[in-house]
């Protein structure tokens, strides 16, 4: 190369270094400018504000991060990793953001079913199905996100199951754990465990896995009530068992209160009395006592006034995978916003509000069920007077994986 040539060569490549040089310095300003407007948004926020913020912050970089990452990864050994997958094995470079996501991501939206949709449907459902062909005549609130699967969220199932006087829904038992909330079911008996346990309106019943039960309706008119279980988080670990019970066995129903008489006083303990660990002694939850409770309970930080239905001898929650609550709205109070890592399926006992969950709002009354997925931000108020919501969750399952994760505005 003459020496012309070599002049001419230089200055291109200087040239080309000066717009590389022109565009890092570019790019570095307006790195600097964005990061000078956030801060000084956020020195015009509260430590709460601003505490949130950082934690939005974070969110963002690490979603960006993790999408760059994506892109680089694309572009790297894709027929290097095509004859991998043929060998049945999949690098980790290439799958590290689906490994571990930067948060959890629900695969469902909030969603919400009306009790004057839901009504019409359980009153057909007696006609159209003989309670002695089936073994339960419930219908269950099954999510679209999930498609054909029956599910309401990805770990709970919600359900109302309906009963004409006299009828029996027959005894069985399975590894999930369920419970009943009575909402019009005056007048039922539910059988656990050899216990009977009457059902009036607002009591909680809960069913442990594994013990035999069954319901009968003692009364002259039909009754409805609100179920939920954790079958689908049972499934997802493949390790549900279900055993059916013998239809013909009357002495399945006669029994009475039995051992469920120790734990109705609060605050007593008889001497001697041994109880599981794995879930609550006490299986019959009076409303009652819930609807006193509640009235005096204290207005939480996030602006609830919340109950916990705990086993007595513990203090925990009422099952190692179930865990649930009575919550007051006063009136004209919203709630701060919430989210936490695991699901919530709410029910409405009384009153009329609103509800911001994620993107949607919903407005609802009484025996109105929706559902909160994990890791999304909520919050509710109460209109007209005050609202009782009664929900169920499966805290107390990601308590015990050491999961459980909470965030409030």
């Amino acid at each position: 190369m003459g020496p012309a040539r070599r002049r001419r060569a230089r200055r291109v490549s200087q040239g080309r270094q000066g717009r590389a040089a022109g565009l890092h310095q570019a790019r570095d300003h307006r790195r600097r400018e964005r990061r000078c407007k956030v801060a000084e948004d956020v020195s015009d926020l509260s430590p709460a504000g601003r505490r949130v913020e950082d934690e939005r912050g974070r969110e963002r970089t690490l979603l960006a991060e993790g999408s760059m990452t994506q892109a680089v990864m694309g572009k790297q050994g894709s027929a290097f990793v095509s004859e991998l997958e043929g060998k049945h094995l999949h690098p980790l470079w290439d799958r590290y953001q689906r490994i571990t996501p930067v948060q959890p991501q629900a695969p469902d939206v909030p969603f919400i079913w009306r009790w004057r949709d839901v009504e019409p449907m359980l009153h057909r459902s007696v006609a159209e199905v003989s309670i002695n062909d089936v073994e339960r005549r419930a219908l269950i609130m099954a999510h679209p996100a999930f498609g054909s699967e029956t599910t309401t969220t990805s770990t709970l199932l919600a359900a109302f199951t309906v009963l004409d006087p006299g009828e029996r829904a027959r005894p069985h038992r399975h590894t999930g754990a369920a419970i009943r909330f009575a909402t019009r079911a005056e007048g039922a008996v539910t059988i656990v465990d050899g216990r009977r346990c009457e059902m009036k309106a607002g009591d909680l019943i809960v069913t442990p896995p594994m013990v035999w039960h069954g319901h009968i309706n003692e009364s002259d008119q039909r009754i409805i009530w609100f179920d939920a279980a954790n079958m689908p988080l049972i499934r997802a670990f493949d390790a549900h068992f279900f055993e059916p019970g013998d239809p013909r066995n009357n002495e399945f129903w006669q029994v009475d209160a039995g051992e469920e008489r120790l734990w109705t006083e609060a605050g007593l303990r008889a001497q001697g009395v041994e109880a599981s660990p794995a879930h609550s002694p006490k299986y019959r939850y009076p409303g009652e006592a819930t609807r006193r409770l509640i009235a005096a309970a204290p207005i939480g930080a996030d602006g609830l006034r919340v109950v916990r239905y705990v086993n007595p001898a513990t203090g925990g929650a009422v099952m190692p995978t179930l865990d649930c609550y009575a919550a007051r709205l006063d009136k004209g109070t919203a709630t701060r916003r919430k989210r936490a890592t695991y699901n919530m399926v709410c029910l409405v006992v009384a009153g009329e509000g609103r509800s911001s969950i994620g993107e949607a709002t919903f407005e609802w009354s009484q025996h109105d069920v929706f559902t909160i997925p994990h890791w999304t931000w909520a919050r509710h108020e109460a209109r007209g007077g005050h609202a009782d919501l009664f929900m169920v969750t499966d805290k107390s399952a990601f308590e015990r994986l050491d999961l459980v994760r909470e965030e409030m505005e």
